[in-house]
């Protein structure tokens, strides 16, 4: 039956194509690091992922670094502050020349990855901790009982299906699962969100050379070839990172907006297809600059681009606590912390803005992760419970494969106990991290 703007889809049943324990949605930094903590616990643990590997933003999007791992410090000691799962992950790709030694980011570091290396070192981890996996499945819809989560349904190459589970992971970034759940969540503040960006590689660089130019001469030089008309370049504030691979470069520098000027919503399919068309328009005038006007790019060539332009934000989830920009400020500290954070406010509107923080660092609490109005779910990464400027300190990889392990413990105790994420044992869920090298 059909009118003219409405279609009613005939009913049907659907198989249940699994009934698990554990259900993740979305391979990225959190949803791996939940999938792994969950599987070798003993849980049956599913994870859901719509591309054909593991890494999200970290390798779909090419961010192509892991920050967050080290101090904020004027001083230049540099000290790895956050652990666990993350320092495993990490040394795993230094152990196959996957890594690069920490680059300085503002008063901290990070350090960038190969690709590839961090999709084969997520295959191991996964496959190593028995997760049964669905790759290329699309997450669909929820199914909520009375105000519990019972399932998901998943489209795949065979058709739709049902898979219920006892707790649910939202590690989607765009927090899909909750939204569907019927979570409560906003959009930044007032609706404002990051720009997100089309990043990319390029090859033949002289780095020798290009280390040369200051990041505030890089600055000036873009400013000045705008002004001039020869180059539509919208953003001025870019990062140029060496890759592990020889004579490589992360290239991180457009600013994808709509046509009205306004950010791209990686939530809205409009937006994204635009921004897909924009973003790889950018690349080459960006290629066009770099070789004409940057030492040691003059031979250089771009190798490819990310597989989807890089989210920053869409929505935030309304969780049981949210995250201050206050807490991030003073760098509060609490009882119930999974990670700690000296990642700078880098809040990418229409410039870049780097608040670097004091010599000290704060703490996300556990509560960010359980969105109100929903059990049996919690919500990990780029989406938890935040204030717009907290996010963009707190949105980095390394606090999110550190939340994704909380939650998978989280999950696996809740299903021991025949419990809830909001009842889980918050000492309970630190001590295990604790064990595993987190630094709580």
């Amino acid at each position: 039956m059909h009118t003219a703007n409405v279609y009613r889809e005939q009913a049907r049943d659907l198989p249940i194509i699994a009934d698990i324990d554990i259900v993740i949605v979305g391979g990225g930094p959190s949803g791996l690091a939940a999938a792994v903590s969950a599987g070798k616990r003993g849980m049956k643990a599913l994870i859901v992922e719509r591309y054909g590997f593991f890494g999200g933003m970290a390798v779909a999007g090419l961010s192509g670094t892991i920050g967050g791992l080290y101090n904020s410090t004027q001083t230049g000691r540099l000290e790895q502050i956050v652990n666990g799962f993350a320092g495993q992950f990490v040394n795993l790709l230094r152990a196959r020349n996957g890594v690069t030694d920490p680059l300085p980011f503002g008063n901290t570091a990070l350090v960038v990855h190969d690709p590839l290396v961090w999709k084969e070192t997520a295959d191991k981890l996964i496959q190593e901790a028995g997760v049964h996996v669905m790759l290329h499945t699309l997450f669909v819809d929820a199914i909520v009982e009375e105000g519990t989560l019972a399932g998901i349904i998943v489209e795949r190459k065979e058709g739709r299906g049902v898979i219920r589970g006892k707790v649910f992971i939202d590690a989607s970034g765009d927090g899909d699962l909750s939204m569907r759940a019927g979570a409560a969540y906003q959009f930044g503040r007032d609706g404002a969100i990051q720009f997100p960006t089309m990043i990319f590689r390029m090859a033949r660089i002289d780095w020798d050379r290009a280390s040369l130019l200051a990041a505030h001469e890089l600055e000036e030089l873009i400013v000045e070839q705008v002004k001039s008309g020869r180059f539509q370049l919208p953003r001025r504030h870019i990062f140029l990172f060496p890759s592990p691979r020889k004579g490589e470069g992360l290239i991180n520098c457009t600013r994808i907006a709509r046509p009205d000027g306004l950010p791209v919503n990686g939530s809205v399919t409009e937006d994204l297809t635009w921004g897909e068309f924009e973003g790889r328009r950018q690349i080459r005038e960006y290629e066009r600059f770099l070789r004409e006007h940057i030492p040691g790019f003059d031979k250089a060539y771009v190798v490819d681009s990310a597989v989807q332009i890089g989210i920053r934000q869409t929505r935030t989830i309304v969780g049981d606590y949210t995250l201050t920009n206050k807490d991030v400020i003073t760098m509060r500290k609490f009882n119930s912390a999974v990670v700690r954070s000296a990642w700078p406010i880098e809040a990418h509107g229409k410039d870049v803005k780097i608040v670097n923080l004091d010599d000290d660092y704060y703490e996300i609490p556990y509560e960010v992760m359980l969105p109100q109005g929903v059990e049996q779910l919690l919500t990990v990464g780029r989406c938890i419970s935040a204030e717009h400027e907290a996010l963009a300190s707190a949105r980095v990889t390394a606090q999110c494969f550190e939340e994704g392990m909380a939650a998978g413990i989280a999950a696996v105790l809740s299903v021991r106990d025949s419990s809830t994420p909001r009842k889980a044992d918050i000492c309970e869920i630190r001590e295990s991290m604790i064990a595993e090298g987190a630094y709580l």
